[in-house]
């Protein structure tokens, strides 16, 4: 009791020291003392203060860890690799490093196939200013059929006479007739004109093509990015195409990408046979060595002789290879 009177007493002096003009001690103030004498806090309340205390300085402590948690598990993902295979080789790549690539990836693919989109577009609005230009080609040749006929037919009229019988009527016909031929000029600069404009088109698509066709075949033939390489290699298969009666118009006409590989690879396969027959057939020209009985012969010496010969029987390709793979 004696720590209730000791709060009770320290509120009375705070009130009489703090109190309206630092006067003399009210009788509210008095009141209030004695109050709380007689009712001192409660456990529970005093209980609940002090968890509510301890609330409070735990709440930072565990904001404090929750950070530092974070801050960990981001430390770990940022740690952690994979192993990918970049150019043929197994690198470790952390994480963060796939998650960029992944992100980047995704945007160039989006970009992609926005580009695609509008290519697509640009084709569809190709193709229909095409087709008007088609059919309004169509029927300017149908008027020009028409207009060709009715000029036969009024170049087939004795003006003189119409003249002198009827020379209102040889004013209309005139008349008539330079309105037709007019309009027959007219008929004919707005086709030429359309085929001009179609022969750009064509050639602005053929190049096009060419260019796609460049990419496709780098892509395969990355050798090709050497300008010096492809040029001796072109070189080669333009000799190896004459050698089996191709024509220059017909060499120089190839664009496909697909018939270059193709005739690159028929060039290759005769190089690698005329230099598989050259090792059989020197192989079969060199002195057989004679082996004294008792002695082991030597076993690849006889593996290439009968290589040899067997290519020289079947000429195939696997016989080739067996030629080679005995100097190996």
């Amino acid at each position: 009791m004696s720590l209730f009177i000791h709060r009770a007493l320290g509120h009375f002096l705070m009130n009489e020291s703090v109190g309206d003009g630092g006067g003399a001690l009210t009788v509210d103030g008095g009141a209030a003392a004695f109050a709380t004498l007689l009712e001192p806090p409660t456990a529970t309340e005093q209980e609940q203060g002090a968890e509510e205390h301890e609330e409070q300085a735990a709440k930072p402590e565990v904001e404090a860890e929750q950070e530092q948690e974070a801050e960990a598990g981001e430390q770990e993902q940022e740690q952690q690799t994979f192993t990918v295979k970049i150019d043929g080789k197994e690198v470790e790549v952390p994480l963060s490093e796939l998650l960029n690539g992944y992100q980047r990836q995704s945007d160039y693919t989006k970009k992609t196939m926005e580009a695609a989109e509008l290519r697509r577009t640009a084709d569809a609005e190709t193709q229909k200013a095409q087709q008007e230009r088609f059919e309004y080609n169509s029927k300017l040749e149908r008027m020009a059929v028409q207009l060709e006929g009715v000029l036969e037919q009024q170049s087939q009229i004795d003006w003189p006479a119409l003249l002198e019988s009827d020379p209102m009527e040889y004013l209309k016909q005139q008349q008539l007739f330079q309105q037709r031929q007019a309009l027959y000029q007219q008929n004919m600069q707005e086709r030429q004109q359309l085929a001009q404009q179609f022969q750009n088109e064509q050639a602005q698509a053929h190049q096009s093509y060419l260019a796609k066709q460049q990419e496709d075949l780098l892509a395969k033939l990355p050798d090709w990015k050497d300008d010096a390489k492809a040029a001796a290699e072109k070189t080669a298969i333009s000799k190896f195409l004459k050698e089996q009666g191709f024509g220059d118009e017909d060499i120089s006409s190839i664009a496909d990408h697909r018939h270059v590989i193709v005739a690159r690879k028929a060039m290759l396969y005769d190089q690698l046979m005329a230099k598989a027959n050259v090792q059989a057939k020197k192989v079969q020209e060199a002195p057989q060595r004679v082996v004294k009985p008792g002695v082991t012969s030597n076993g690849s010496a006889d593996g290439r002789t009968a290589a040899a010969k067997n290519h020289a029987k079947n000429g195939t390709v696997e016989s080739a290879a067996a030629v080679f793979a005995q100097f190996l």
